[in-house]
């Protein structure tokens, strides 16, 4: 084991403490707490997509403008509901409208992640609205032990790269880690109260996760960059710490309104 491994591993743990506490006090809020989080984190990951494919300065701050406009509704979600899903899935998906005719380069990945990335935020606000603190807590959990597996399988036991070509840091090893701890907590969770199918939707929602890592790192490639900014220490940018969520809240989504509909 090399140690410089390791080198990244104090800031990883401080800025990851700090997110943390930050979901957290989001979650003591209630619903409405952490749609406001969401709310954030979505005008955040839009600046970035932005600024990764060559937007600047007033365009940026269209895109963001848009992204703000188009889920505020997520924050007043009582008017969303009553308003019904179809005045939603418009106004989420303008942010990548406009923002595909104001990027620099690779208009085409812009759009496709941008697809990518407002299905994923629809999934979690769905299952914040449904399942609210639990399901949330339930999806942090998943993300969380995958990436800390991939994390410390990768470096301890290290082995074949699962994409190279992609993502040259994530393992088989990590891969297997994450979903290990998947059925572990799946079978915690069916010991108190849960279904047969809860062990393999955990181990779905990790791969989830894993692909959603896969997919940001493949427009990071696509766009030239090796962050998606340097919003959080140790970690890159908000979508570099989010991306596990996107992929992960769209397969929970998925299994919730096929086993639980």
């Amino acid at each position: 084991m090399k140690s410089n491994n390791w080198v990244d591993l104090p800031l990883r743990i401080f800025s990851g403490v700090l997110l943390l506490l930050v979901l957290l006090i989001g979650m003591w809020f209630g619903v409405a707490g952490i749609l406001f989080l969401l709310f954030m984190a979505t005008i955040a990951m839009h600046w970035e997509m932005g600024q990764m494919f060559g937007a600047r300065r007033r365009r940026l701050f269209v895109i963001c403008s848009v992204a703000g406009l188009g889920w505020l509704p997520l924050v007043v979600q009582p008017t969303v509901l009553n308003s019904g899903s179809f005045l939603l899935i418009i106004a989420s998906f303008l942010p990548v409208v406009i923002g595909s005719s104001m990027i620099g380069k690779q208009r085409g990945v812009y759009i496709i992640y941008g697809v990518i990335l407002t299905l994923g935020t629809m999934a979690f606000w769905y299952i914040t609205i449904n399942f609210g603190v639990f399901g949330v807590t339930v999806l942090a959990t998943l993300v969380i032990l995958s990436d800390i597996g991939g994390y410390v399988a990768g470096r301890l036991i290290g082995g074949r790269k699962f994409w190279p070509s992609i993502s040259p840091n994530k393992t088989w090893s990590g891969i297997f880690a994450g979903w290990f701890l998947a059925t572990l907590f799946g079978y915690v969770l069916m010991q108190y109260g849960g279904a047969f199918w809860t062990v393999p939707v955990c181990v779905a929602v990790v791969i989830g996760a894993q692909f959603g890592d896969i997919a940001e790192s493949w427009v990071k490639r696509r766009a030239g960059v090796k962050d998606s900014s340097g919003l959080i220490p140790g970690h890159g940018g908000v979508l570099d710490r989010l991306d596990g969520f996107i992929g992960g809240a769209a397969v929970l989504c998925l299994s919730a309104i096929i086993f639980l509909s």
